[in-house]
């Protein structure tokens, strides 16, 4: 994987205003096991033709990975892919030691998909506190987990506030929050920086850096490289092809 010079708007962390990344591990009590994220030559396949062809991925537990890809690239049906939500045709996918294909239901168990639109996202037409008060219903998260995965990723999300007015970087790490909420071994987040300027995006990276330092596994896609893995070459980035290139893959070729 080529990564190119970052991108020099996205500044220091003071001057662009999102949190010191010097704080990731002392935000809060490590509360989360993750588990190893591992991906060999897996395939998923439509009616208009695959989704994605011959990935394969290691995320180590409790690390940050990055899928790259360009819109009709995959991206989204990878991540639901290695959520256990989408059926694969070729390949294995281990989560924590339980394998796809057969053990989708515990690998469900353990990861919490923040988004993955349209399958997966955060409705525009409720308030913050009702989303608040449907993952407690649904999820089970309490009021107090929301309130610690919202502090810990420095969510600035009041509760009389609609979804939709949120500003791009806030609604990205509302969901991440939600979704860490119910203390998952994972969360995944499709399009991280969606709609983010080059500050705004700093933010969201930093959020999901803070939630890898306290223990959980995190995978989130972008449709470039992140500047957040020119900081720390540590980060695996997974880069799919452009939907023109990988149509010319043969089936099953690494």
């Amino acid at each position: 994987m080529t990564r190119p010079a970052p991108n020099a708007a996205s500044g220091n962390s003071a001057a662009s205003g999102h949190p010191d990344s010097a704080s990731f591990a002392d935000e809060a009590p490590r509360r989360f096991e993750g588990v190893e994220l591992i991906a060999r030559g897996i395939t998923a396949c439509g009616r208009s033709g695959c989704a994605f062809s011959a990935v394969s991925l290691d995320v180590p537990a409790g690390g940050l990975g990055v899928v790259v890809g360009q819109g009709g690239s995959g991206r989204t049906s990878l991540l639901l892919a290695l959520a256990g939500r989408l059926r694969i045709m070729a390949g294995t996918i281990s989560v924590g030691g339980h394998r796809i294909p057969g053990a989708g239901r515990a690998v469900r168990r353990l990861v919490s998909v923040a988004r993955a639109a349209p399958a997966v996202d955060l409705d525009d037409e409720l308030r913050v506190g009702e989303l608040m008060d449907e993952r407690a219903l649904i999820g089970g998260a309490d009021g107090d987990a929301v309130a610690e995965t919202m502090d810990l990723l420095r969510v600035d999300a009041p509760a009389a506030m609609f979804v939709g007015e949120l500003p791009a970087h806030q609604r990205s790490l509302l969901a991440v929050a939600l979704a860490a909420a119910e203390w998952p071994s994972a969360v995944f987040l499709d399009d991280a920086d969606r709609g983010c300027g080059a500050r705004e995006a700093d933010h969201v990276w930093w959020g999901l850096r803070t939630l890898a330092a306290h223990g959980c596994t995190v995978l989130a896609s972008s449709t470039l490289v992140p500047a957040v893995c020119f900081e720390d070459e540590s980060i695996p980035v997974f880069e799919l092809p452009h939907p023109t290139q990988r149509d010319q893959i043969a089936f099953g070729e690494e």
